[in-house]
Parts: structure tokens; C-alpha cells; sequence
């Protein structure tokens, strides 16, 4: 069970997080809602080691570390100097590109799990542009194929679908589902498209002005949750009620 415990964090006095526990379950799918400079993103730095805590602390599972997390940046954080193969390759060698330097061996296994995973996201064409020359959507999904390619244990995406089109952002969220069956990552989502996040996270954290406020799941988010997070999700998604519940008016001849 990947355990956050009193999390705290702030920015000179503006304070980010405050106090934040929480526990996801093994192979659980969970969502994180909230408003922009809510602090969800300082929250999946300090699980992923790339930012620290003012105080608090976060306990990986038996046998799991950080080494285990794949985080895919709000902001891509590519490297524009590299390509988009080198790019996804980076958490497979540990940094050491080009890949075409590697010993014949690894840079195969490597190439073979670079080319799955950028088909999988609808990349292959792009694999050797260099990152600079893409477009934000495009950016997004070099992010997510590095942040998925390692297949990590720990999995946190950071809104994902975030600058892509409609059809872009299905495909994204069913890859992210199917992986999910496949190797059953603990995985944490961000996203402010709730339309695509809710219908398929088992539980949601709202996490406003750096406190988690509600943690429970979609059926107790709808019914029991503060009237702030209620009124967030109501403006962004709106559940379709249950075919007993649908009326279907009379015909007029």
C-alpha cells in the first residue's frame, strides 16, 4: 500500500499542501480532482522524489521505491534535445543516450519496448523528430509513452489528455484502462476532464487549497461530498441517471 502521511509543503508563505494522509490500495485505480494550484501537481513531485516535502513523509510497499514510479509531468518536461525515442527510452537506461550507444542486447530489448509503447499511443512516425518540433498534444503523448514505458508499479499521470482533441484524449484514457488490466500499476490520475476520469477511477480524492476534502468513491462523491466538491464535479460532469430512471416521452401523431 503506497501510504502518504502529514504531507506540508510551502512556497514562501503561500503553503501548497497542508497535512495531507491518505493510503491507495495495491492495483487500485484512483483520481485526483481540484482546482488549478490546487497542489495536485506538488503532490505527485513529492511521491515521485522530483520536489521534497516541508514535512510529511510517503512509505512505498514491500519491495518498491521510488525507482518504481513512472510520473508523467503536467508540464511534459521533454527534452528537447533529444529525440522522441530517446525521450521515451530515458527511465529504461537511466539516463544514458543516445540508445544506439547501448550494447546490442539491451538496445534491443530497449527498442522493442519503445516501439510498443509508442504505437500504443499513436507515435511511431514520430520517433525520431526531435521533441522541440511537436505540437502540445503531441508533447503530451511523448510524456505519457515515457512515464508508461518502464511499466512501473507506481503509476501517477498528471492530466494526460490535457491540450488533445476529443478522439485523442479516448484513445489516451483507454490506453491508460487497458494498461491498467494488463499490470495492474497503482495508478493516480489527474485530470480536469471528468467527463473521461470518473467513469473509470474506483476511488476519488479532492484535494482543494492543499487539503484532501472528500476520498471516497464516485457513488459517495455524488451523495455525500462538501458542497464545494459537489459543485466543482457539477460543473464538469454530470452523471447519466440509471435506465429505470430514463423517461421516454409519449408519441404525438
Amino acid at each position: 500500500m503506497l501510504k502518504v502521511t502529514g504531507l506540508t509543503r510551502s512556497f514562501g508563505e503561500k503553503a501548497v499542501l497542508r497535512d495531507v494522509s491518505f493510503a491507495l490500495k495495491p492495483a487500485s485505480i484512483n483520481g485526483l480532482i481540484g482546482p488549478s494550484g490546487g497542489g495536485k501537481s506538488i503532490l505527485f513531485k513529492i511521491i515521485a522524489d522530483t520536489c521534497r516535502a516541508d514535512r510529511g513523509w510517503v512509505t512505498f510497499p514491500p519491495g518498491c521505491g521510488v525507482r518504481d514510479v513512472g510520473l508523467m509531468f503536467q508540464e511534459g518536461a521533454l527534452f528537447d534535445s533529444l529525440s522522441v525515442y530517446d525521450n521515451v527510452a530515458f527511465p529504461l537506461v537511466a539516463g544514458r543516450v543516445p540508445t544506439n550507444a547501448l550494447p546490442r542486447e539491451q538496445r534491443e530489448d530497449v527498442c522493442s519496448k519503445v516501439s510498443d509503447i509508442l504505437a500504443r499511443v499513436g507515435l511511431t512516425r514520430a520517433a525520431y523528430k526531435m521533441s522541440g518540433q511537436l505540437s502540445g498534444g503531441m508533447r503530451r503523448r511523448v510524456s505519457l509513452a515515457r512515464a508508461l514505458v518502464a511499466r512501473p508499479k507506481i503509476l501517477l499521470l498528471d492530466d494526460p489528455t490535457s491540450g488533445l482533441d476529443p478522439v485523442a484524449s479516448s484513445v489516451i484514457m483507454d490506453l491508460i484502462v487497458e494498461l491498467h488490466k494488463e499490470y495492474k500499476p497503482t495508478t493516480f490520475l489527474v485530470s480536469h476532464d471528468l467527463r473521461r476520469l470518473l467513469p473509470v477511477v474506483e476511488r476519488i480524492l479532492a484535494l482543494f487549497d492543499g487539503t484532501v476534502v472528500f476520498d471516497g468513491s464516485l457513488q459517495e462523491l455524488t451523495q455525500n461530498a462538501p458542497a464545494v466538491v459537489r459543485s466543482f464535479v457539477s460543473c464538469r460532469f454530470e452523471l447519466a441517471p440509471p435506465p429505470s430512471e430514463i423517461v421516454v416521452p409519449p408519441v404525438v401523431s
